[in-house]
C-alpha cells in the first residue's frame, strides 16, 4: 500500500522557487503512484509548543477558505483534510519551526541552509532530512549525506534566447539577497524581482548582463538561457567551489565579474544540463520514497 505524504506549503506562486519545488514534489509523488496531498500553510503564524502549534495550524485552516488557496494548473496536487494526517509522512520546508501538524513522521526538506531566512531553526530529533542541493545540506544535523531531493520545473517555453543581435544595459535580481550591499551601478539597471515570467524573459533578452544578489535563484539560470551574461555577486567567505561543488551546476553562470568568460563558454551546455536535471527528478523522488519507507515504520 502506498504511503501517504502531506506537503506543508503556501499557495502556489510561480515566482518563488521553493514554493514551486514543494508543489512539484506533490505532483511527482502522485505521478509515481504514491498518495500525496497539500496542506495549506499560512506563513503569518509562528508556531509555539506542539499543542499550540496544532491549534494554530487548524485555526489557519479555518480562517483561510480553500477557494483562496492556489494550486498549479497541470500539477496533480489535491488538498489534504485532517483525516489524511493519521500515519502520514509530513514534509516541511526548513523555514517551518517545530511540528505544527503534530505529525508522527516528519521530513525536513532543506530548500536553503537552515536558519538562513530566520536566523534560527527548530527541528525534531527523529526528523528525516533531505536537501535540494548539496550547498544546502547541514552535516551536523543530517548524517546521511546523500539525501538529495530535487524537483526541477524548467520553464524553457518562456526562458529561451530570441535576441541574437545587439544587447544593451543591465538588469538585477535581489530576492533573498535584498539586504546585501549593492556593488553595481543601479541607475538605469532594471530590477526584475516583481515581474511576470514573460516580462522577465523579455528583459533577459534585451540586456547585456543580469546581476544577481541572490546566489541560488533559478532566475540566474533563466537569464543565461536567454543569452545574457548572468553574474552572481559572491558571498564573502564562500568560494566558487563551495557555492556549487558540481561544475555542471555552474554552467552559464559567472561567480563574480571576473568569471564572465567562463560563463559564456559554458552557456551552450546549460539547457541540456537543466533538461537532464528535470528528467532526473523522477529518480530523485523515487529514492526519496524508498528512504522514507525504510526510515519510518
Amino acid at each position: 500500500m502506498a504511503r501517504r505524504f502531506i506537503i506543508y506549503v503556501p499557495s502556489f506562486d510561480e515566482n518563488i522557487g521553493g514554493n514551486i519545488a514543494l508543489h512539484r514534489l506533490c505532483d511527482l509523488l502522485n505521478r509515481q503512484g504514491q498518495s500525496a496531498r497539500l496542506w495549506p500553510y499560512i506563513p503569518r503564524v509562528n508556531p509555539g509548543g506542539p499543542l499550540k502549534s496544532a491549534v494554530r495550524s487548524l485555526m489557519n485552516w479555518r480562517d483561510s477558505p480553500l477557494e483562496n488557496y492556489r494550486t498549479c494548473p497541470g500539477f496533480l496536487t489535491p488538498i489534504a483534510t485532517s483525516k489524511d494526517l493519521k500515519g502520514a509522512i509530513v514534509v516541511y520546508p526548513e523555514i517551518v519551526n517545530g511540528n505544527p501538524l503534530r505529525a508522527q513522521h516528519v521530513v525536513r526538506w532543506l530548500l536553503h541552509r537552515p536558519g538562513f531566512h530566520t536566523g534560527s531553526f527548530e527541528f525534531g530529533p527523529r526528523d528525516k532530512f533531505f536537501f535540494y542541493q548539496k550547498a544546502f545540506d547541514a552535516p551536523e544535523i543530517n548524517p546521511d549525506g546523500d539525501n538529495l531531493l530535487r524537483t526541477v520545473y524548467l520553464r524553457d517555453d518562456i526562458y529561451r534566447q530570441t535576441n541574437f543581435g545587439i544587447r544593451q544595459g543591465t538588469c538585477h535580481i535581489l530576492r533573498k539577497g535584498k539586504n546585501r550591499q549593492m556593488v553595481h551601478e543601479t541607475e538605469g539597471s532594471i530590477l526584475v524581482d516583481d515581474m511576470s515570467h514573460q516580462e522577465m524573459a523579455t528583459v533577459f533578452n534585451r540586456v547585456e548582463r543580469c546581476i544577481s544578489y541572490d546566489t541560488y535563484t533559478m532566475y540566474s539560470h533563466f537569464a543565461a538561457l536567454c543569452g545574457c551574461d548572468s553574474i552572481i555577486v559572491p558571498e564573502e567567505g564562500i568560494s566558487k567551489e563551495q557555492w556549487y561543488p558540481d561544475p555542471a551546476d555552474r554552467f552559464g553562470l559567472a561567480y563574480g565579474f571576473d568569471d564572465v568568460e567562463n560563463a559564456r563558454e559554458t552557456r551552450p551546455l546549460l539547457l541540456a544540463h537543466l533538461k537532464a536535471q528535470e528528467s532526473q527528478s523522477n529518480a530523485s523522488v523515487g529514492r526519496f520514497v524508498m528512504k522514507c519507507e525504510a526510515y519510518f515504520p
